[in-house]
């Protein structure tokens, strides 16, 4: 019998190689944490008009997510209630209906069953309202975040987010316009356990100037990592101002927070702004003013670096990308990526940020080969058979996090490792709970 609880220790700096790829407990995590968890399915701009779809899955679950003909949307498991087929094969677009290939049941963009062939005949006495799609218990918003969540009893989207609403709003609320996804979805695959992706993006600052140094030799000799005019950026830029924040039911974030003094190109959006082009720059100097109205006089301090949603969603704000590390089975992951821009921004900067994505984090991009390298020999280490008694180590900074007086969450250095005990620890509660 699998102890759940003795994989973690009760601080979160021991935790089992299991994590990364025993059966067992990923066959548990389908219930206990993707049966759970609010999920990320998509963003409210990849189906603007009644009609609209697209297809996804919640943890392995098969999905579809469409657009009413009132505007509401929907989200339904993507499979026959007469033979289990799906009922949908295509990525996105609009349909009025969706068919089974199979015997031609046929259902509303709503999830309502309309018919079948022969129906009259075949099925006099169907009661067509108890057979429809089976639908996602709960699918909610938040500013243009589509999230879905099996669990019936599940407390609201907002509840769930907590304290992680506060560094997300940052992000994604600064202009009245909000924020739309390009083009579609890239997918890759890397042979890891999902928890290596949020695991590296809940806060994992100290893996970069190691991992992905030959990039930032490269930054140095072109002159990226320059100091023009005081405003410091990249690396140094971090250690400087970034702080790690624990935000409650696993999520957690690296954020700059600049003082109030700070060079205003400093709380520019992204990366690197001295190898952007002008236009791009006075374009986020130009809604500096609104973000800064929008959000407060602390919350537009901030500047995002990389943040999970737990268990799966991420935003990396300083290459304008948000993912989902989808599990495959216990050892692998599909990435899907989207780039992310202010809806209302010109299409100069659109076609930049684009590009910029492709080159860093898109799935030929120069850091995501590292970061992809790493998760994979993290999943083969752990299946180490001769170190299976050997946890790994995540007791970095151990005890130093503290409360900020202007900021929610459990704060600490980015040289520390608080926010990833946060989040295996709360891995542990959602296991043990029947």
């Amino acid at each position: 019998m699998l102890d759940i609880e003795s994989l973690v220790s009760e601080d979160g700096s021991l935790v089992s190689r299991k994590l990364w790829f025993d059966e067992e407990v990923y066959r548990l995590e389908q219930e206990r944490v993707f049966g759970r968890c609010w999920l990320y399915l998509g963003h409210e701009s990849q189906i603007p008009k009644p009609g609209d779809f697209f297809t996804t899955t919640l943890g392995e679950a098969p999905v579809i997510v469409a657009r009413g003909r009132g505007g509401e949307i929907h989200g339904h498991l993507n499979t026959c209630r007469h033979r289990g087929l799906r009922v949908c094969r295509s990525d996105g677009g609009n349909a009025r209906s969706f068919v089974c290939p199979y015997h031609g049941w046929t259902f509303d963009t709503d999830g309502r069953l309309l018919g079948m062939p022969e129906g009259k005949e075949a099925y006099p006495d169907l009661d067509k309202s108890q057979w429809g799609l089976v639908p996602i218990a709960k699918v909610e918003s938040y500013k243009g975040l589509v999230f879905g969540n099996l669990d019936a009893n599940a407390p609201s989207l907002r509840a769930y987010l907590g304290d992680m609403a506060f560094y997300l709003d940052a992000q994604i609320d600064r202009r009245a316009g909000g924020t739309e996804v390009l083009g579609g979805v890239h997918r890759w695959r890397v042979k890891t356990n999902w928890k290596m992706p949020a695991e590296n993006q809940v806060g994992d600052v100290y893996h970069g100037n190691w991992s992905h140094q030959s990039i930032m030799r490269l930054q140095e000799m072109s002159g990226i990592n320059a100091d023009p005019d005081g405003v410091r950026s990249g690396y140094q830029d971090l250690l400087d101002h970034a702080l790690n924040v624990a935000c409650g039911n696993g999520h957690g974030a690296t954020t700059r927070f600049y003082p109030e003094r700070a060079h205003p190109d400093q709380r520019l959006p992204g990366e690197a702004p001295e190898i952007r082009p002008l236009e791009v720059n006075d374009y986020f100097r130009s809604v500096q003013p609104e973000a800064d109205e929008r959000l407060g006089p602390v919350k537009s301090r901030i500047k995002g670096a990389t943040l999970t949603v737990f268990p799966t969603f991420s935003i990396l704000g300083s290459v304008f990308t948000i993912r989902v590390a989808h599990p495959r089975g216990p050892q692998e992951s599909e990435i899907w990526s989207w780039v992310l821009v202010d809806r209302d921004a010109p299409a100069a900067v659109k076609d930049f940020i684009r590009s910029y994505y492709t080159l860093t984090f898109g799935p030929s991009g120069t850091f995501e080969a590292d970061d992809g390298e790493n998760w994979e020999q993290v999943t083969e280490g752990a299946r180490i058979a001769a170190a299976q008694e050997h946890p790994f180590h995540f007791g970095m900074a151990l005890g130093r996090e503290y409360t900020h007086a202007d900021l929610p969450g459990r704060c600490g250095s980015i040289l520390s490792e608080h926010t990833q005990r946060a989040m295996y620890r709360h891995w542990r509660d959602l296991m043990v709970k029947r």
